[in-house]
């Protein structure tokens, strides 16, 4: 009750109190899930996350420079809810755009990852491009091809191989990727 009533107190009188010194022993204060780029100021970037079916849409703005950076992402998971791929449409700087494709890293990197799309006889292969403890990702370009799929919302194939050589095959639905594009 002694801390409540510090807490409450060092509210109302506007304390410069330290997160640390209102923070009980063993419980600290969650940090901000949205990370702030490098020479920016806390309060400086504003982010919007926007749910459209099997996407959702994450817009960070940099208030100061007025600047809105923007990716459309999609998660899939096992059946225990664990996340087992991932995929997000970008843009270079220059405006280009790519998907940029994640999978554990716990897989055989010597095989790509084989991207099917509907109506086509072959896959799309894409090699990794760097892996950590965390996640190994892919890029892939896209072009005509993955833009007619996405105004289709086609559903697309993924095949990749885990480190003990079997075959992990996902289904990912582009269906809402336009609308989120659009609403950018």
């Amino acid at each position: 009750m002694r801390f409540l009533t510090s807490l409450v107190l060092a509210c109302l009188l506007g304390s410069s109190a330290t997160a640390e010194q209102l923070s009980l022993p063993g419980h600290f204060i969650k940090p901000s899930d949205v990370k702030i780029p490098a020479g920016t100021e806390w309060g400086q970037i504003k982010r919007t996350i926007q749910p459209f079916e099997n996407w959702t849409l994450i817009c960070d703005e940099n208030l100061k420079l007025k600047q809105r950076t923007c990716n459309a992402s999609q998660i899939i998971v096992d059946q225990s809810g664990n996340q087992i791929f991932s995929w997000s449409l970008a843009a270079t700087q220059d405006g280009k755009p790519f998907m940029l494709l994640r999978v554990k890293p716990s897989i055989n990197r010597k095989i790509p990852i084989s991207v099917w799309f509907p109506d086509r006889q072959a896959p799309i292969q894409v090699s990794y491009t760097g892996c950590d403890n965390v996640v190994c990702l892919g890029v892939m370009p896209v072009g005509p091809v993955t833009r007619a799929n996405i105004n289709k919302g086609s559903d697309l194939k993924f095949t990749f191989q885990n480190e003990a050589n079997t075959k992990v095959e996902i289904i990912a639905p582009l269906k809402g990727l336009k609308d989120a594009i659009n609403a950018i």
